[in-house]
């Protein structure tokens, strides 16, 4: 049975980096069509212009642009080599806020496409964790998929992490109402997310809807 969870959870974890990828690549195409769409507009005004004219505005508006499209690909490129090196080891001591943000910016774009706020509430100077930092990632996007599934748009999900005892606690709340005529839909059998936090070594508990996940403090 338990060979069989096991099975069925690196299963779905594969189709969770897929996911994962799938929004990566969709993100990079675009801002490099920005880059190369204001890099053409740079050199179609060069060879439009007769005469010499004053155009620095304009150039430094354009190369600001592409400026802001790299930062946002290489920000993107340093979220997704920490989200694969999490998969390196299957126990470690990992900050939580930090595994949220890089998780956060690798789903912004389903968040967008659904019209869905992701808000944050992170505690400050939080104290690291010790558990399975990729299982961890793809039990919180689990929950996040769930909501941005079943929530109409303008909804709003709020992740809120905190000091619960000698462990942190991840809260994951929503505003907002079921999409017309949609039947809720669980992303994964309830027995799997039971597996998976056991492997965490953590524990869940949901009331009026909010799904709080303890995790031991790293010691």
């Amino acid at each position: 049975m338990e060979h069989k969870s096991e099975e069925n959870l690196r299963l779905l974890q594969l189709e969770f980096v897929g996911k994962i990828l799938a929004g990566f690549t969709h993100d990079i195409k675009n801002y490099i069509a920005i880059i190369k769409e204001s890099a053409g507009l740079i050199e179609d005004i060069i060879k439009i212009e007769k005469t010499p004219k004053n155009k620095s505005e304009q150039y430094i508006e354009i190369i600001r642009s592409i400026e802001e499209q790299i930062q946002k690909t290489n920000d993107l490129f340093r979220y997704l080599n920490r989200f694969a090196h999490r998969m390196d080891t299957q126990l470690a001591a990992f900050n939580i806020n930090e595994s949220l943000e890089e998780l956060f910016a690798l789903i912004q774009r389903v968040a967008n496409q659904k019209k869905i706020t992701l808000a944050r509430d992170f505690q400050r100077d939080i104290p690291s964790v010790y558990s399975n930092p990729s299982i961890f990632q793809f039990l919180i996007f689990s929950f996040l998929e769930e909501r941005m599934t079943n929530l109409d748009k303008n909804s709003i999900i709020t992740v809120k992490t905190g000091i619960k005892g000698s462990s942190v606690g991840v809260n994951i709340s929503s505003e907002g109402v079921l999409r017309v005529g949609q039947d809720v839909q669980a992303m994964i059998p309830p027995e799997i997310r039971t597996f998976a936090l056991q492997k965490l070594t953590g524990d869940i508990s949901e009331s009026n809807g909010n799904i709080l996940i303890t995790l031991p403090v790293s010691r």
